[in-house]
């Protein structure tokens, strides 16, 4: 395996002296410090793994006060050693999307002290670089890429994402009263309803290209069936123009990549009692089933979602409704938004969710290291992601059976309910 080329990368490669000096200062206050040093690592090698960008630990030390003071962070940038990547994260204004998040949470004023918060404060943002406390500390964690998520991990992700929706839908319903007239975020900030992947681009044509491949390859099911690239390809256009403003119903801001690295939990006595969502470069706007049911496909096994969906949709509606206030509920009312009408939605959103699913699986299953090696390198960036990236994922796939398993049940399953009919 190649030398990881982010672990050249310094402190001053990005960040500047008044940007480190603006961290600590929302660390610690307006009290007097001294610098005494500052490191930083590569999350990668740690197990991080991240598409659409570059992360870094940051170790700071500061005298204050006469003692040693250790802040630790964590640094998302744009990438300093791919060229073409950094060029992909900015046409598609993946970062600044992130950044109209934060301001919008910002706005919000709920990024407040909170025993059981559902997204993390930003120290500092911009659309090169993202800085956030390091998690780790306080006791939150990712889990393993290749491991399906139980009722537990499942019923605290939804809170937090029936939370995350809440805060948006109220946002709306309070500048509407005070501009006294129907307001929506996309306004304000029209890049978050602006699709870079999931339409009729290169990348979703290499996608059906590597469906049709894994299911040739592997499959004892599909694997005579005819075309399968056109049906593929076909089925993922449809689904991509199913993700949209709906404006007949409720639609909030939607994270839209929630995959086991974009949500950290927090354990007690091996229970997992919060998850924290990050990682905001995808965001859509949309209805809230399209967030529910990507993360469902994404993390947990079809047996799972035959087994329990009744009890977590349940689950998230609770909380969501709990969470609004009480001229939002009388706004859903006239919209006739209500469980029954939920439900509706979350079959429409299926689709997509299962497109979500198999265009991700290959890249966010993957080991980090691998998924490093594999996808990372600027001399095969541009080909693996609009032509054909089916070498690499098929021989990963025969060196990991668990991966493998994964491919084959999300793109059988969509045969099965999509294709095959």
């Amino acid at each position: 395996m190649g030398k990881d080329r982010r672990s050249s990368v310094r402190v001053g490669d990005i960040l500047d002296d008044s940007q480190l000096c603006h961290i600590i200062k929302k660390c610690i206050g307006d009290g007097s410090w001294q610098l005494v040093s500052a490191e930083l690592r590569p999350a990668a090698a740690e197990g991080i793994a991240g598409f659409l960008g570059d992360h870094f630990r940051l170790t700071v030390r500061i005298k204050l006060d006469g003692r040693l003071v250790i802040i630790r962070l964590f640094v998302k940038s744009l990438p300093l050693n791919n060229a073409p990547k950094a060029e992909f994260i900015d046409e598609h204004h993946f970062n600044k999307k992130e950044v109209s998040i934060f301001k919008l949470l910002d706005e919000m004023d709920i990024l407040v002290e909170d025993a059981n918060p559902f997204v993390a404060n930003a120290l500092l943002y911009n659309e090169s670089i993202l800085v956030m406390r390091d998690l780790t500390p306080e006791g939150y964690s990712t889990t393993n890429q290749l491991q399906t998520f139980d009722l537990p991990h499942v019923l605290v992700t939804l809170a937090s994402v029936a939370r995350f929706h809440a805060a948006f839908a109220n946002h709306e319903t309070k500048k509407s009263l005070a501009l006294q007239r129907p307001y929506s975020i996309v306004e304000e900030h029209p890049h978050i309803n602006v699709e870079s992947n999931f339409k009729d681009t290169p990348w979703i044509h290499s996608g059906a290209k590597l469906s049709a491949n894994i299911i040739n390859t592997f499959s004892n099911k599909y694997n005579t069936i005819p075309d399968l690239e056109t049906k593929f390809l076909k089925q993922f256009l449809e689904a991509c123009d199913e993700l949209a403003e709906h404006k007949e119903t409720l639609n909030v801001v939607l994270h839209k990549d929630l995959w086991v690295n974009n949500i950290m939990f927090k354990y007690e006595n091996g229970v997992p009692i919060n998850s924290i969502l990050v990682d905001f470069q995808c965001v859509r706007y949309g209805p809230p089933a399209f967030d529910v049911t990507f993360f469902i496909y994404n993390t947990t096994s079809r047996s799972f979602r035959e087994q329990y969906e009744g009890t977590y949709l349940k689950h998230y509606f609770n909380i969501f409704t709990e969470f609004l206030d009480v001229h939002t509920k009388s706004r859903l009312k006239v919209l006739g938004y209500d469980f029954e009408d939920f439900l509706r939605w979350i079959e429409y959103s299926k689709r997509f969710a299962g497109l979500g699913g198999i265009m991700l699986g290959p890249y966010v299953l993957m080991d980090p290291g691998t998924a490093q090696v594999t996808f990372d390198d600027p001399a095969t960036f541009e080909k693996l992601t609009n032509e054909d990236r089916s070498e690499p994922v098929l021989a990963h796939a025969r060196r990991c059976a668990e991966y493998k398993r994964r491919l084959v049940d999300i793109n059988e399953e969509f045969v099965e309910r999509y294709v095959r009919p």
